[in-house]
């Protein structure tokens, strides 16, 4: 029968099922009779505010709450009340550093978190360790005590990237065991695929990312990043697009078009992207999530071309934003996240942003409003035009302002509208469950480990060949330093010293310095000088010239979290590559010409220390004669 509606498959573990003229719906709040919001042959408008009339404060107010849970998973992913005690004396599951003078969160259990503060969009942290079926069992858990709420309200699953490869020593995540197999997909980190370039390869990732994603049962990627990286300093480039406008707007596009679709569903994962107006031109290259960089500065007058990616989101329907945490000195003289200028005047006026707006985790970045109650900062917030809190877990404050009258009701209902909205059209009102035996076949999957792969391997970016010196040809005897020796086994028999070997191979990161100021999630941030002379890894350098003196064709590999200064080395070596967290297989397939060298720097590089201190931070492309300009890169056939 034409026009007919379609029967949607339906999850339910608590909640009964009614039959209405051959259809069944779900009785979410269990009073025997079909209520607006349950039926899902209307509009998602009418839904909603069907909903919004049922609720209470105490309801409404858990909805503006974007919570971080973490510990609570059990043998095969059953929930647990309490943690599982820690291990060799190491904290159960991931407590963020304290910062004086920042009240600490408590750790409620699910149970309480979800029918207790009637949090609704939580954040997973993902765990190296944990089989994929293991996290879709541990999702469907925290569904089943959601659908055991008085109106059955199911939760929004979130997760931050976790497609790129865990690398060791990185203070969070945490890397996967020794010798274990990925359970999910590897990819370069974002600005890799500035690297490779292509919107298309952006789009198979979004595809890829999306199905693992949801069929581990999240629904909420807090990603895209659409910051430009105009200061080079900055610890956060990794996360980006690069440097180049242009290229970033096209990239974080597909990026949004793929992950939600050409319109929110049962198949989408709603996209909130970040750090609105771009967090990229950090004074002096200083991290915001510390005190001592909590400025944004605008040397170069250049406020709006940072809006230019952000423009392409908003072209693609992006479900969500995030501001970003730091003071935009000359626009406003609170962190952005408690700005109306910024979320009021310019996101939700200017610009008619009208998805969900989801603050950084404040709590221990106050900038602006340190003499103000933590009850005030979320009074701030909610006034700017924010619908949740991230990183809180308690809606109290938010209770407390409405009863004290500060903040009408009426105004928790438009950010209700919001948050409800996209959790409507992506049906987890119908169905918030996932099969985790389909996990185990679809995350991780062989042809998604491969796609991950190629994708690794055209980020890859050549600096310097001389002479022609790469592709190494096969059968060569090669010694290698940070490289895994099992894998750089498959390409070369290995020497005992640098001295016996036809060629050497060394993997360096980036020179960073690290601020002993750091006192939140980002305390051990790369920072400061690009060189390695004073950094925190100058060893590095020492390493370089040490293998270099072997006189042996020396091969460097560097990961580019940061641009660098490759002064200090560059004629020493024979060959010099910049990667973006790789796995040792994609940089040796480049290496060996198993797959071409194809990648494009995407930043530029400074020849000295001298022209980063000159440049300003929210100007793309201004340092003064670099060594290699965004775009560079040499090509090598497979």
């Amino acid at each position: 029968m034409a026009g007919a509606p379609r029967q949607p498959q339906l999850g339910a573990r608590k909640a009964p099922l009614l039959k209405v003229n051959g259809l069944s719906f779900k009785d979410l709040n269990r009073n025997g009779k079909l209520d607006r919001y349950e039926d899902w042959r209307l509009p998602v408008e009418q839904r909603v505010e069907d909903l919004i009339g049922q609720m209470t404060v105490e309801e409404k107010a858990g909805l503006m709450i974007h919570s971080s849970l973490m510990g609570f998973t059990g043998p095969g992913g059953v929930v647990l009340d309490a943690p599982p005690p820690p291990r060799g004396g190491a904290a159960a599951g991931f407590v963020p550093p304290r910062r004086e003078g920042v009240i600490p969160l408590d750790r409620p259990n699910p149970t309480e978190l979800i029918l207790k503060r009637n949090v609704r969009w939580i954040l997973l942290r993902p765990n190296p360790a944990e089989p994929p079926e293991a996290s879709a069992t541990f999702a469907n858990g925290l569904q089943e005590i959601a659908e055991g709420s008085r109106l059955g309200i199911p939760l929004a699953l979130s997760s931050d990237p976790r497609h790129a490869p865990s690398r060791r020593g990185a203070p969070f995540p945490a890397a996967a065991p020794a010798g274990a197999a990925p359970n999910i997909s590897q990819w370069p980190e974002q600005i890799g695929f500035a690297a490779a370039g292509d919107p298309a390869l952006v789009r198979e990732f979004g595809r890829i990312a999306a199905r693992e994603l949801r069929a581990l049962g999240i629904h909420v990627t807090l990603s895209p990043m659409a910051d430009l990286a105009t200061e080079p300093r900055w610890n956060r480039i990794a996360g980006t697009f690069g440097e180049d406008a242009k290229l970033s707007a096209a990239l974080v596009k597909a990026y949004v078009e793929t992950f939600q679709g050409p319109r929110l569903g049962p198949e989408s994962v709603l996209c909130v992207t970040k750090h609105f107006p771009g967090d990229g031109p950090v004074k002096e290259g200083l991290d915001p999530h510390n005190d001592y960089g909590r400025w944004q500065v605008y040397p170069g007058n250049n406020f709006d071309h940072h809006l230019i990616p952000f423009r392409a989101a908003f072209d693609a329907k992006t479900g969500g934003i995030m501001p970003g945490y730091a003071i935009p000195v000359g626009y406003d003289t609170v962190g952005m996240g408690f700005s109306k200028v910024i979320v009021g005047d310019l996101l939700r006026k200017k610009l008619a942003f009208n998805g969900v707006v989801i603050s950084d985790w404040l709590r221990n970045m106050p900038w602006g409003v340190e003499d103000l109650s933590e009850k005030q900062r979320q009074q701030r917030m909610v006034e700017a035009g924010v619908d949740q809190i991230g990183g809180d877990n308690d809606p109290k404050f938010i209770i407390e302002l409405v009863r004290d009258g500060a903040v009408a009701e009426s105004r928790l209902d438009e950010s209700a509208r919001r948050v409800l909205k996209p959790m409507f059209e992506m049906g987890l009102f119908e169905n918030p469950y996932v099969d985790p035996e389909a996990s185990k076949k679809i995350v991780a999957s062989k042809a998604f480990l491969d796609a991950g792969a190629a994708a690794q391997r055209r980020s890859v970016v050549l600096l310097k060949n001389a002479d022609g010196l790469l592709p190494l040809g096969a059968g060569k005897k090669i010694y290698v330093e940070n490289i895994a020796a099992e894998v750089a086994a498959r390409y070369g028999t290995a020497a005992g010293d640098a001295g016996q070997a036809d060629a050497v191979i060394i993997a360096v990161d980036a020179p960073f310095e690290v601020h002993k100021g750091g006192a939140s999630f980002f305390r051990g941030a790369h920072e400061g000088s690009l060189a390695y002379t004073g950094a925190e890894n100058a060893g590095e350098l020492e390493k370089i010239r040490r293998l270099a003196a072997s006189g042996k064709p020396l091969i460097v590999a560097m990961y580019m979290d940061r641009p660098a200064v490759l002064s200090e080395f560059i004629g020493q070596a024979g060959a010099v590559l910049a990667h973006f967290n790789v796995s040792d297989a994609a940089l040796l397939d480049v290496i060996f010409g198993r797959a071409p060298a194809v990648g494009k720097l995407p930043f530029d590089l400074p020849r000295d220390m001298e022209s980063v201190r000159k440049q300003k931070e929210d100007v793309p492309h201004d340092l003064e004669n670099p060594l290699f300009r965004t775009g560079f890169g040499l090509t090598t056939k497979k």
